[in-house]
C-alpha cells in the first residue's frame, strides 16, 4: 500500500496501521469511504450563517489553521504534550513568511493572547467570542462558539494541528480531507 505524502512531523504511528490523527497518510480508500459521511454533516443554519459571515470578512486561503489544544484539564498531559509541542508551535509560526496570518482556535484565551503579543493582532485572527474557551464545554453559547470555532478551522488549507487533538481532526475531514497538515 502507497500512502499521500506526508506532510506531519508527528504522527500517531509510523507504519500507518491507524488512520486516527495521520490525516494524509490516511489511505484513499479510508477517505473515499469517510468523507462522504462527514459532507453529510449538517449545522443548523444560523450558526452556519455566523460562521459563513465571519469567514467570507475575515479569511483568505492563505489564512493558515493552528489549533491548540493545551490540555489543561488534564495535568499530566499538559506537562507531557502541550509544553514540548509550545515551542514546536512557535519555530513553525516563525519559519512561515512574515506576511502569513493565523486563524488561531485553542481551548485556552491564554495562547491567542500569547500569539497576538508575539505575532500582532493583525497577523492573528479568531473569531470574536463571548465565552470563555477554557469552560465553553459548560454551556450551549460555549459549545455553539466551539463549533463555529471548528467550522472556520475546516475552512483552511493549510493547518497546524496539536498532537493527538481530534479537534483538528474533525475540522480536516469537515474541510474535505485536503488540508496540508503539520502536527506540532
Amino acid at each position: 500500500m502507497v500512502f499521500p505524502k506526508q506532510h506531519s512531523r508527528r504522527s500517531t504511528r509510523a507504519d500507518a496501521r491507524h488512520i486516527d490523527l495521520e490525516y494524509e497518510r490516511i489511505p484513499q480508500y479510508f477517505r473515499d469511504v469517510y468523507g462522504p459521511l462527514f459532507a453529510r454533516v449538517r449545522v443548523r443554519s444560523e450558526i452556519a450563517a455566523r460562521s459563513g459571515e465571519w469567514a467570507a470578512a475575515v479569511l483568505d486561503p492563505a489564512v493558515i489553521g493552528v489549533q491548540v489544544r493545551t490540555w489543561r484539564d488534564d495535568p499530566r498531559r499538559y506537562r507531557k504534550y502541550h509544553v514540548p509541542a509550545r515551542r514546536r508551535l512557535i519555530q513553525l509560526l516563525d519559519d512561515v513568511e512574515r506576511s502569513a496570518r493565523f486563524l488561531v482556535v485553542s481551548d485556552s484565551d491564554e495562547i491567542v493572547s500569547e500569539l497576538t503579543h508575539r505575532y500582532g493582532a493583525p497577523r492573528v485572527l479568531c473569531f470574536p467570542r463571548k465565552t470563555a474557551r477554557h469552560d465553553s464545554w459548560r454551556t450551549a453559547p460555549g459549545i455553539t462558539e466551539d463549533l463555529i470555532d471548528l467550522l472556520l478551522l475546516s475552512r483552511t488549507e493549510r493547518l497546524f494541528a496539536s498532537y493527538l487533538s481530534t479537534f483538528s481532526e474533525v475540522a480536516w475531514w469537515l474541510g474535505g480531507a485536503k488540508a496540508r497538515v503539520t502536527v506540532f
